[in-house]
């Protein structure tokens, strides 16, 4: 009896070799704002069928990314994410980015004075 986690997958027109993935969260390797393949591939390597990067990847200036976070705010972060999908592809997982502009939650300046 095969293990109904290790079975493929289809979503609309995408097939993931089986329903294991991870979820989106920031492991803190990224260079500048830039991804790398380290870790995703890894994951890949390792049979997980989906990989998510980024953590909440922030796309517009007035959201900055902390440390170690993936910035896709311009069209810089391309060649990275290009090479870093080539890497996931080659072991046969699909890999997908989520997301974000942080809004107000971004910077936590006082909004006022200080009441005790």
């Amino acid at each position: 009896m095969t293990d109904p986690l290790l079975t493929p997958l289809t979503v609309g027109g995408l097939t993931l070799r089986n329903r294991v993935f991870s979820s989106s969260h920031t492991p803190g390797y990224c260079i500048d704002g830039k991804v790398t393949d380290r870790y995703h591939e890894e994951k890949a390597r390792g049979g997980i069928g989906l990989t998510m990067v980024g953590g909440s990847t922030n796309v517009a200036p007035d959201s900055p990314s902390i440390w170690g976070q993936l910035y896709a705010g311009d069209d810089d972060v391309m060649p990275g994410l290009r090479e870093l999908a080539d890497a996931v592809h080659a072991h046969g997982a699909a890999v997908m980015c989520q997301v974000t502009h942080m809004g107000r939650r971004t910077i936590w300046r006082p909004a006022g004075p200080t009441v005790a």
